[in-house]
C-alpha cells in the first residue's frame, strides 16, 4: 500500500514544538511520530521459495532494490533481450513507417509472427509483435530497416547498454536466441526496464493481453495473446516481458502496480518464472510501504522570523520525497524541522530551512524548505533599526569628537612646553 504523510500547518500546531537558542539563531524542532510498528532496523532479506538462479525485486520509480539473490550473476536473457530492441525502435524509428520484410527476417527461427519476404508491415505493428508475441522475425526486420544490418543494430544495442550503465551486459542479436556471448544480469535489466518504462508506447504494449495486426499485402489479420500469464493471474500486473530458451531457462521481467505503487520483479534461469515473480511481488506489497514524505510546493511548516512583516513565514518543500519503509522494521519514524533564516529580508523561493526524516536503523532523508512569499522588515522593526543606527552613529561621532579634542589638547601642551624651554 501507499501511505501519504501530510505535515500541514494544522499538524504543526498539534506537534511537539520547542525552540532553543543556537549559535545561528532560533532552531525550531518539530518531532512527529509517523508510523509505529513492531521491530527495529532494517531486517535482512529473508529466504524466499524461488527457483531462479538470479532474481531481484525493486521499486520501479527509484530503482531501490528491496530483495535480491545474485543480482550481478551473468545469465542468458532469452527474449527479455527484446526490451532493448524495443527501446532502440522507440528512440530511432518512426512508428508509422512501412517496413518491407527482408529475406533474413522471414527465415528467422522459433517464435515469430510468420513474416514473409516482401511483406509490408507498419513499424508500430512490428513493435507490438516484438513485445506481445515475442516475434524474433519482427526484431530482425526492424533491425535491418533501421540500421541496414543486424550487426550494426547490435552495435547500437551494446552502445546503449554502455550509455545506461549496464556494465555486465553484452548483446549478440536483437531477439535473444541463444549465443554463449549474449548475456546480462538482473541488475542491468532493472536499469534497462526502468528506462524503457519512460516511453508511453512501451508501457502501452507490455500491458496488452491481446493485440490485433491488420491484414498486409501478404497476410490475413493476425491476432496474438501476450505470453505473460501474470497479466491474467496477478492482480495489478502491467508488464513487462517473458523469455525462454533451453540454456537460459525461463526468464521474466514482471511489473505490478497497486495503489499507485509500481514494483518490478526480475528472474533469470527460473524453473517457474511466473510463480517466482508472483512470490517476489507478494513479498514486496506485503512487507513494505511507500511513504510520500513531502510533495514539491506543499506547505510543511511555519517559521517565526522576528522583525518580519508579518513575523510568521510559511515554508514549503522544494522537492518531492518518497521512501520505501519495511513494515516490520521500524519502531518510530521521526521528523524535525531546522530553521536557517532568522531575520528579514527573505525572497520568495529562498531556502529557509530543511526537514529531516529519521527512520531508526534504516535511513535519514532531508528536504529543503523554501519561502512561499517574500518577507520584509515590519514598520516597528524598521523604526527600531533606524533608532539603533542613529544611536550608534551618535556614539561614534561623540567618540571621534572626544578623541579629536584629546589629541588637540595634547598638541597644545607639547607646543607650550617647547616655548618655555
Amino acid at each position: 500500500m501507499v501511505y501519504r504523510w501530510h505535515a500541514g500547518i494544522e499538524e504543526v500546531d498539534a506537534a511537539l514544538i520547542y525552540q532553543r537558542r543556537s549559535r545561528g539563531g532560533w532552531l525550531t524542532v518539530l518531532l512527529v511520530v509517523l508510523l509505529a510498528v513492531h521491530g527495529q532496523g532494517m531486517p535482512p532479506s529473508p529466504s524466499l521459495p524461488i527457483t531462479a538462479k538470479s532474481a531481484l525485486l525493486a521499486d520501479a520509480e527509484t530503482g531501490e532494490i528491496l530483495w535480491a539473490h545474485q543480482p550481478d550473476l551473468p545469465c542468458y536473457p532469452a527474449s527479455v533481450t527484446k526490451i532493448m530492441t524495443a527501446v532502440l525502435i522507440l528512440e530511432r524509428a518512426n512508428l508509422d513507417d512501412w517496413v518491407v520484410v527482408p529475406k533474413a527476417a522471414a527465415f528467422t527461427g522459433e517464435s515469430s509472427m510468420a513474416l514473409k519476404e516482401g511483406e509490408r508491415v507498419k513499424m508500430r505493428d512490428l513493435l507490438a509483435a516484438i513485445l506481445v508475441r515475442s516475434a524474433n522475425d519482427a526484431c530482425v526486420a526492424a533491425a535491418i530497416h533501421l540500421a541496414g544490418s543486424v550487426e550494426k543494430f547490435v552495435g547500437w544495442m551494446n552502445a546503449k547498454a554502455k550509455e545506461l550503465g549496464m556494465t555486465h551486459t553484452h548483446f549478440v542479436n536483437p531477439h535473444g536466441l541463444h549465443h554463449p556471448d549474449h548475456f546480462t544480469t538482473a541488475r542491468d535489466l532493472l536499469t534497462l526496464t526502468r528506462y524503457a518504462l519512460r516511453f508511453p508506447e512501451f508501457r502501452h504494449w507490455v500491458r496488452q493481453k491481446e493485440i490485433v495486426i491488420l491484414p498486409t499485402n501478404k497476410s490475413a489479420l493476425r491476432r496474438y495473446q501476450n505470453r505473460n500469464k501474470l497479466l491474467w493471474l496477478y492482480a495489478g500486473c502491467d508488464g513487462v516481458k517473458t523469455g525462454y530458451t533451453v540454456p537460459a531457462r525461463k526468464c521474466l521481467v514482471a511489473s505490478a502496480t497497486r495503489d499507485g505503487w509500481q514494483l518490478l520483479a526480475i528472474v533469470l534461469g527460473s524453473q517457474d518464472h511466473f510463480a517466482d515473480c508472483a512470490i517476489l511481488l507478494d513479498y514486496g506489497f506485503q512487507n513494505f510501504v511507500r511513504l510520500t514524505l513531502a510533495q514539491a510546493g506543499e506547505p510543511l511548516t511555519l517559521f517565526r522570523v522576528p522583525g518580519g512583516n508579518p513575523e510568521w513565514l510559511r515554508g514549503a518543500a522544494a522537492e518531492t520525497l518518497r521512501v520505501i519503509v519495511p513494515r516490520q522494521s521500524i519502531s518510530q519514524v521521526k521528523c524535525w524541522v531546522q530553521q536557517w533564516v532568522t531575520r528579514p529580508p527573505v525572497k520568495r523561493g529562498q531556502v529557509i530551512g530543511e526537514v529531516v526524516w529519521d527512520i531508526p536503523g534504516a535511513s535519514q532523508h532531508r528536504v529543503r524548505l523554501v519561502a512561499l512569499r517574500a518577507m520584509d522588515w515590519s514598520l516597528a522593526a524598521k523604526a527600531h533599526m533606524v533608532g539603533e543606527r542613529a544611536l550608534l552613529l551618535f556614539f561614534v561621532v561623540t567618540l571621534l569628537y572626544s578623541l579629536w579634542r584629546w589629541l588637540s589638547k595634547g598638541g597644545k601642551r607639547r607646543e607650550s612646553g617647547h616655548l618655555l624651554r
